[in-house]
């Protein structure tokens, strides 16, 4: 797996595209002012109380630190809206109960660590009512996702744990990987293998305890995150699960 992407063409897509390693999650200055303000941007309950523009947004290029730059298509300010507001109502005059009014949005950028190193990205800043740093969503269409140059693994023994997504910054050693396991595992362990371009982790199941007799296991899928220690910093390198052949986007799943 790790030789099929550091010799493939897709590793130089991977570097000459745009590849966010960031989430858009929203951290307002001085966090939430209540649980119910934070348990409803996670739950996507918001309520419009501006007309969103109608025109498309200006061509607005990519920029990275290097000073290259990337034109991509872009998605509208009511496609980037239905990003966030993921409960909408029929009626837009029905005020939702907790939910966070939008009162302003204008076109902008947002800084996001992408393949290629920090960027400022265009984005539609979305004003929350009592906020004062707003709710950004990029509006550069995300396109095609990189497709592996290898097909995944088979899983003879039903030993491979399923990865799902990172958590940690590019310029740290040590990475958190959410894994999913079943309830008669004994945990997950994930192998590493560190290339010049690549990282390449493999989750692996423990054996759990024998179950009682007569008992049986439940069909619950977990997960948890299991901590990577690497040689040296991620930096620019792809991170690739072994047994998908994918590429690992930072912020995906959640561990327990």
């Amino acid at each position: 797996m790790a030789t099929a992407w550091e010799d493939s063409p897709v590793l130089r897509q991977w570097r000459a595209g745009y590849h966010p390693l960031d989430p858009q999650d929203w951290q307002p200055r001085g966090g939430f002012h209540s649980g119910e303000d934070k348990a409803a941007y996670v739950e996507g309950n918001f309520v419009l109380r501006v007309a969103l523009p109608d025109a498309a947004p200006p061509e607005s290029p990519i920029h990275w630190a290097d000073g290259s730059t990337l034109t991509l298509p872009l998605r509208s300010a009511a496609q980037a809206y239905g990003e966030i507001d993921r409960r909408p109502d029929p009626d837009p005059d029905l005020d939702r109960e907790h939910a966070l009014p939008v009162t302003g949005v204008r076109f902008g950028e947002t800084a996001v660590r992408t393949s290629r190193g920090p960027a400022r990205v265009p984005a539609w800043l979305f004003t929350v009512e009592g906020y004062d740093t707003p709710l950004a969503r990029i509006a550069v269409d995300p396109g095609e996702a990189v497709i592996p140059p290898v097909p995944p693994l088979e899983d003879t023994d039903g030993g491979t744990a399923r990865l799902f997504g990172l958590r940690g910054a590019p310029d740290a050693t040590t990475m958190g990987v959410t894994a999913g396991h079943g309830s008669c595992d004994g945990g997950v362990v994930v192998d590493v293998l560190e290339g010049a371009g690549t990282v390449v982790l493999f989750g692996r199941t423990l054996p759990g305890a024998a179950p009682e007799p007569g008992a049986g296991c439940d069909a619950m899928f977990h997960a948890l995150t299991v901590e990577v220690v690497l040689s040296r910093p991620v930096g620019d390198r792809i991170v690739v699960d072994a047994a998908t052949g994918r590429a690992l986007e930072h912020g995906q799943g959640q561990g327990g």
